[in-house]
């Protein structure tokens, strides 16, 4: 008798029985039914061979250890019989009961009714032989979801694992925006081919968004990787659909899935796609944080229809590519910011040079400033001058921080230091700075200074202030502890460098005595706040130094700017500092 033929496959074969089996129990079953109903039953894989058991005395299998084995249709027909104690005559022709899943056909369980067994039994083993192969084709089914499920996950995971490499090797030889592109153009391959791999597409493309709006239709994205497509068809602008409606429903995240590309009435471009041999498309949106960046999109050259899980596979692969040209971009910034931070270190280095490296020997003066940006760039300045045997102290404020206010700083510092020989008319010093710095700056831009000149011989200080705090001077008392009423600010009036050029600068006069304390500083000092917002304020600064000079009259210069900082720390906390702070500290020694 002839083998009766299996129904023929829905497509091409992708799977077969043999593919599901591990211990050899669905073969064990049918030998076991077959024994149990005295009818021969075999299992047929996907051709013309049989499964069959193959069990040992130590249960170590068969052939390559498996405890089953693949014969030819005769003899596993044969085993069969043989195990049943039938012979072909005795059996009607062999009925085959497919099993199929989603994959294709399997193969089938065949079995050959006894002629002796009346109606309602045969009946009855054909039914239980159909319920045999439905529940074998569900646990296939289940087996072959699951594999799926893990073919997606790999692919993602190697898609992860690549573009992780690809950023990592790609971190190192990037050189400029050049460098840059052709690093993510890599990245975008990778993804590009795992998409085409897993989906088992035929050409395909990603696109990217440059400096669009996100997909308003204004920007049309550019293809930076393509596989499978002429030049001709990757730089072609003209979009497929009619009005772009595709592209936009793409960019928004929908999964666009088109199955007769020369046929579906959405599509315009028909000349272009018979030209290009395309048939099928499937495409999705590169978004990142639900912005759209570009677009990837996968053809076959012959029809196909996706399914669902196939487009949230092409999701997930969009996913990943955008966080990959996120990355990119963010490195490319990231390194830009680096170079910017390098000039900028820089120009702090610059900046603290100008600042006096060393206080000057002019006795019985002694001086100690401290200057501490809260940016690498501030404009606070202060500066020491050796006029002639006298001594010139100077402490400023730029308006604002960073960049603009330490350039402004330095225009300021060298231009006083231009008219700063004239020693007494330090108010026309002003006056010229203030003049050059209207010319100059914005409405916006202006700078408090206080500027004082101390002789040595005769104890006189002449200074100006141009907006700038009032500095506080302590004359400290030999018999007593010092005091509140030993306590007095340095007041002059002007106002603030760089608004208007007119401006003049009165002049104040001082007789200093020895053991004076002069502490002058910028506004970040009485500007720093505690973790409940409240200043620390002036009365602060005096109640500091009046706590210092109490316990140690004769405390240096260095001393005195020490103990103010610290006070400022222990208030502040870790509240952190908005503005930058100078403390410049003037003392007059015992001759």
């Amino acid at each position: 008798m002839a083998p009766s033929a299996l129904p023929a496959p829905l497509g091409p074969a992708v799977v077969a029985m043999r593919d599901f089996l591990t211990d050899g129990s669905v073969a064990a079953l049918c030998d076991e039914i077959a024994q149990l109903l005295r009818t021969p039953i075999w299992l047929r894989d996907q051709g013309s061979e049989v499964i069959i058991p193959v069990w040992t005395e130590d249960d170590g299998g068969g052939a390559g250890g498996h405890p089953w084995s693949i014969v030819t249709e005769a003899d596993g027909r044969a085993r069969a019989f043989q195990l049943v104690e039938r012979q072909p005559a005795e059996c009607h022709e062999p009925t085959p009961v497919p099993l199929r899943i989603r994959a294709g056909l399997l193969g089938a369980i065949v079995l050959c009714v006894p002629r002796d067994a009346d109606g309602p039994r045969a009946e009855a083993i054909r039914r239980a032989l159909g319920l045999l192969a439905s529940s074998v084709c569900d646990v296939c089914e289940a087996q072959w979801t699951l594999r799926q499920r893990i073919k997606e996950l790999d692919a993602l995971y190697r898609l992860s694992s690549m573009l992780t490499v690809g950023n990592s090797a790609a971190a190192a030889p990037a050189t400029g925006p050049a460098g840059a592109a052709a690093d993510t153009d890599r990245l975008l391959e990778v993804a590009l081919g795992l998409a085409m791999q897993t989906l088992d597409a035929d050409a395909g493309s990603i696109a990217l968004i440059e400096d669009g709006d996100g997909g308003g239709g204004k920007d049309i994205p550019a293809v930076r990787a393509s596989r499978g497509l002429s030049p001709n068809w990757t730089t072609d602008t003209e979009t497929l659909s009619r009005n772009g409606e595709l592209r936009r429903a793409a960019l928004r995240g929908e999964i666009i899935c088109v199955e007769d590309l020369l046929h579906d009435p959405r599509i315009e471009a028909r000349d272009r796609i018979q030209s290009e041999g395309l048939v099928s498309l499937i495409s999705t949106g590169l978004r990142d944080q639900g912005t759209p960046i570009g677009l990837i999109r996968l053809y076959t050259r012959r029809s196909r229809v996706f399914s669902p899980s196939e487009g949230e596979l092409l999701r997930a692969i969009a996913e990943h590519a955008a966080t990959a040209v996120t990355t990119a971009r963010l490195r490319r910034l990231r390194e830009q910011d680096e170079a910017m931070k390098r000039q900028v270190r820089l120009a702090a280095s610059v900046q603290r040079r100008m600042l006096p490296r060393t206080t000057p020997n002019v006795p019985p003066f002694e001086v100690a400033a401290h200057y501490a940006p809260s940016f690498e760039l501030g404009g606070d300045f202060y500066d020491f001058l050796e006029l002639g045997g006298h001594l010139g102290v100077l402490v400023g404020d730029v308006a604002g921080k960073g960049v603009p206010a330490a350039l402004l700083m330095s225009s300021v510092r060298a231009s006083l230091r231009a008219h700063a020989q004239d020693v007494y008319h330090i108010g026309d010093v002003l006056k010229r700075v203030n003049r050059a710095l209207v010319r100059d700056t914005l409405d916006n831009e202006f700078v408090t200074m206080w500027y004082g000149v101390a002789d040595p011989v005769s104890l006189r200080l002449t200074y100006c202030a141009a907006g700038h705090d009032w500095p506080l001077l302590v004359r400290v008392p030999r018999d007593r502890p010092v005091e509140d009423r030993d306590c007095q600010r340095l007041t002059a009036d002007g106002m603030a460098l760089g608004i208007d050029p007119t401006q003049e600068y009165p002049l104040g006069v001082f007789q200093l005595h020895a053991r004076d304390v002069i502490v002058a500083w910028t506004d970040g000092l009485h500007d720093a706040v505690d973790f409940e917002g409240r200043k620390f304020g002036g009365t602060r600064v005096r109640r500091a130094l009046l706590e210092l000079l109490e316990r140690e009259p004769g405390a240096s210069a260095a001393r005195i700017v020490d103990h103010i900082l610290a006070s400022v720390r222990q208030f502040s906390g870790l509240a952190g500092r908005t503005d930058d702070i100078t403390v410049v500290v003037l003392r007059v020694m015992e001759r």
